[in-house]
């Protein structure tokens, strides 16, 4: 008998789907270890499939909708601290989808839902919607933006106690300021995708606030989040206090691996603090700048240490809170007395929705701060805020730091009272004026800062930062002891990629280790991200052949890391695939563009429940036009477009002719399935898509650098002349071309160089007329003035 144990179907059983009258036909597909006999039922009769427990619905559509924006203005007038107001426009039984919850104080994550069934209590910061079929087109995307203003905090909400039934945006006043206007702004996108619907609502709100639409911009030079960074937090110990003795036992044991380590975090552990003198036992606080007695070395010594032993490092951060420490600044310290400390109150229902600890244990577990209301902060007041970080900043940079990551940022959005926001926006505006000036710009990691002023206000739309980007943790932490922790670190960071990348941030993933914890399955994710990529392995615990998939050498002899110029995307029909299920079925699909190299990757990663089963796919031809969203039409009149399709893991090739290229199909229905894809346990697999160019006598494709994760981040340009392909390589490694021919035809034929230089190469037969070049040049030496390596291939 079959069973939903041994079939995996596209579309999914239970989904409905919504087809267009034009469509004359309509395909499933099913992928099964064990032949099976499947007859589709239609109406009346009997059938295999009623042996299954579900169904899939076909239903016909409208296609007569078209892009619109929609907004809604909230106003608090003079003496109205809060303040909530239905959306009129969205009607809650049309939509499901994605909703962006703050599930905890300092993290924002998205979980699927009807648009019925949002939460009440626990903030909404964005939606991501999809219509219940067969209301409007079904190619339609509506995103849902509450645009916090300077003088508020605004989100949404579905209806409380005494509400009628919608959905709300619920603001809250942070400055004295009289009248403030807040808007919540949405777009309908019609066959145009879920980032720009997502990019769409943003510009509705930044043009309603008067904020320019423009482009963000990014700091170019040198940054010390480009190179291979380490940082102590996992390594020597989560909460472990820091002494110059397990410093030096961590640089020296990392030494004897000989990595490029170019960034260095002293994290938690390394500030002079007291206990118990801000409301309990357990709370810490603040007490100087300096480090604390047991370090017995001042910070100078602590950076001299590292960039002694680890010659490779040019940057050195150190760790603090946006208030001071865990629980602020301790009241009795100097600081208190310099800075004219004040005392603020806490107020949990300032973020309904949490489920707070209950005790000093449950609070270190949880990262929450258990009774928040008998808790109090002792900060320094509006006007010594910038005083006080530039003071702190400078004693840093005194002693050989050149970035800081500024953590529990999210937290501040528990002070009481619009006084408690007006200080919580002073200590944020204090902390990045000073850092930009004793720093320089974009040196900050911002932590822990999951609210509605980076996620949704005048952080996320670059006006707090005139534009230009800046680093900001994407997820939660790496490794943490919950159920399906890796899966969800994967889901969560490339889900809120999908706002945070619109926004005027650079998505950072959280360090990981390569000797433990699904190190590969997390591995592959950072090539993916534009933020840092930082290890935390413990000491002497290394694994080299994962290192070296991430980092390369550049013609500088400097090792960077190799990485997709943009954060990965969710593949478009992967947004509304059930990959988080029980049972097998659907990889969680992320795809990057690569510009320069006019390629793509696709990564589908194993999200299955608890990682007992194995993830199930078809990848469709549309699938692979989505990945290779930006490139160029074909001139062709067809629309055909050929490519190659290499499986790094598996080793397989495959040649793939993209037909209708550019055209708008439904994939359930029209759109032909390329291959089939078995992804186990714990594992992910990278598939790479990449032009065919004509070279006379063959087709041949440059596969980037096969050696590594995000080897086509490793192209610089890549041009066909007169019977060759020359691409050149930023970063070195081993390339590899795909070449439809035979591998004896190939060997006898072929001819590499590089840099004009006859070299020895590798010809591996894939089966189907196919064979890949392989071109080591890992160990050539750089060309003084030349700022690449150029590979070229004739036929």
């Amino acid at each position: 008998m079959a069973t939903t144990e041994y079939i995996v179907f596209t579309p999914a059983l239970g989904q409905a789907v919504t087809v267009s009258p034009r469509v004359p036909r309509i395909a499933v597909y099913a992928n099964s270890p064990k032949p099976i006999k499947l007859v589709a039922k239609f109406e009346g009769g009997t059938s295999d499939f009623e042996q299954l427990p579900g169904k899939i619905l076909f239903a016909h559509g409208w296609s007569r909708d078209h892009d619109r924006e929609f907004s809604t203005e909230l106003v608090l007038e003079e003496g109205e601290n809060l303040k909530s107001q239905k959306l009129d426009w969205l009607d809650i039984n049309d939509w499901e989808g994605w909703a962006w919850y703050r599930s905890r104080e300092t993290w924002i994550e998205a979980s699927f839902t009807p648009l019925s069934k949002l939460l009440p209590n626990t903030p909404t910061h964005n939606l991501l919607l999809r219509p219940k079929p067969p209301k409007i087109d079904p190619k339609s995307v509506l995103a849902v933006f509450p645009a916090s203003p300077p003088g508020a905090f605004i989100h949404l909400s579905a209806a409380r106690v005494g509400e009628a039934p919608g959905v709300y945006i619920r603001a809250r006043r942070v400055k004295k300021c009289g009248r403030i206007v807040s808007y919540v702004g949405a777009k309908l996108t019609v066959h145009n995708g879920e980032l720009n619907a997502i990019r769409g609502a943003i510009d509705v709100a930044r043009k309603k606030y008067g904020y320019s639409t423009a482009p963000f911009t990014q700091e170019t030079g040198h940054s010390p989040f480009d190179r291979l960074g380490f940082c102590t937090w996992s390594s020597i110990g989560e909460n472990v206090p820091l002494t110059l003795n397990l410093m030096d036992d961590l640089v020296h044991k990392l030494a004897k691996f000989n990595i490029p380590v170019g960034t260095f975090i002293i994290d938690d552990g390394w500030q002079d603090i007291r206990y118990g003198l801000n409301g309990s036992e357990k709370t810490r606080g603040l007490w100087s700048f300096d480090t604390w007695e047991h370090m017995n070395s001042p910070l100078s010594d602590v950076v001299c240490l590292i960039k002694k032993t680890l010659p490779t490092v040019e940057d050195v951060g150190v760790w603090m809170t946006l208030h001071g420490y865990w629980n602020s600044i301790a009241p009795t310290s100097p600081l208190a007395k310099k800075y004219e400390m004040r005392t603020f109150k806490l107020n949990r229902d300032n973020i309904q929705g949490i489920d707070w600890p209950k005790n000093d244990f449950d609070d270190q577990q949880s990262g929450s701060i258990s009774n928040p209301e008998k808790r109090t902060w002792c900060l320094p007041p509006l006007h010594l805020a910038y005083a006080f970080w530039k003071d702190y900043f400078t004693s840093c940079f005194d002693a050989g730091i050149s970035f800081v990551k500024v953590d529990d940022q999210a937290y501040g959005s528990l002070l009481d009272g619009v006084s408690g926001g007006e200080e919580f926006v002073a200590m944020w505006d204090g902390m990045t004026r000073a850092a930009n000036e004793v720093f320089g710009d974009s040196k900050v990691i911002h932590f822990m800062a999951h609210y509605e002023r980076t996620f949704n206000g005048d952080i996320g739309m670059g006006v707090a930062t005139q534009g230009r980007k800046i680093v900001i943790r994407n997820s939660d932490d790496f490794g943490l002891n919950r159920p399906d922790i890796h899966r969800n670190h994967i889901h969560y960071n490339i889900y809120n990629a999908m706002l945070t990348s619109q926004l005027c941030l650079i998505p950072d993933p959280d360090m990981f280790v390569t000797s433990a914890q699904w190190p590969e399955y997390h591995a592959v994710l950072r090539a993916f991200f534009e933020g840092p990529l930082l290890l935390a392995d413990k000491p002497g615990q290394l694994d080299l052949e994962i290192l070296n998939k991430l980092v390369g050498r550049s013609t500088t002899n400097t090792y960077e890391v190799v990485k997709a110029p943009q954060t990965i995307r969710p593949l478009s029909r992967n947004v509304w695939e059930g990959c988080l299920d029980g049972g097998a079925g659907p990889a969680i699909k992320g795809v990057s563009y690569f510009p320069n190299a006019r390629s793509a990757s696709l990564i589908p990663w194993n999200a299955r429940k608890s990682a007992f089963d194995n993830a199930v796919d078809i990848i469709f031809e549309l699938d692979l036009i989505d990945a290779l969203e930006g490139i160029e039409k074909p001139v062709n009149g067809d629309g055909n477009f050929d490519v190659a399709l290499w499986l790094s893991n598996a080793g397989a090739a495959k040649s793939v002719r993209l037909r209708g290229f550019g055209q708008d199909k439904f994939y359930e229905t029209s759109s032909m399935p390329v291959i089939s894809t078995l992804i186990g346990p714990q594992a992910s697999e990278t598939l790479t898509i990449a032009p065919y160019e004509y070279l006379g006598h063959t087709m041949v494709a440059c596969l980037g650098l096969i050696d590594k994760y995000a080897g086509l981040a490793a192209i610089q340009r890549s041009r066909a002349i007169t019977g060759k392909l020359s691409i050149d390589f930023s970063f070195n490694g081993v390339a590899g071309f795909l070449v439809m021919l035979r591998a004896e035809d190939v060997g006898k034929r072929a001819r590499v160089t590089v840099d004009n230089i006859s070299t020895p190469f590798v010809v591996k037969s894939k089966g189907n007329g196919l064979c890949l070049i392989e071109v080591d040049f890992a160990s050539i030496q750089a060309v003084l003035a030349k700022d690449s390596w150029t590979v070229a291939v004739q036929i």
